[in-house]
C-alpha cells in the first residue's frame, strides 16, 4: 500500500483536546444566551469528550 493512500490518524491527546475545547465553545454559547455560562461550558465540555471517544472509536 502506498503512503498516499494512508490515513493519518491524530494522536488521541489531541483528539480529546479538540473535543473539549468545541463543547466547552458551544456550551459556554448556548450558557450566555441562557445566564448559565458555566454549567452549560461545563457540560459541553462533557459531551465534547464523549463524542471525541465515540467518534475515535468508530471504525470505517
Amino acid at each position: 500500500m502506498s503512503e498516499e493512500h494512508e490515513q493519518h490518524v491524530p494522536p488521541a491527546r489531541f483528539s480529546y483536546a479538540v473535543g473539549a475545547g468545541l463543547g466547552m465553545l458551544v456550551g459556554g454559547t448556548i450558557g450566555l444566551f441562557m445566564d448559565h455560562f458555566l454549567i452549560d461550558a461545563l457540560f459541553g465540555v462533557a459531551i465534547g469528550l464523549v463524542v471525541a471517544y465515540i467518534v475515535r472509536n468508530i471504525k470505517p
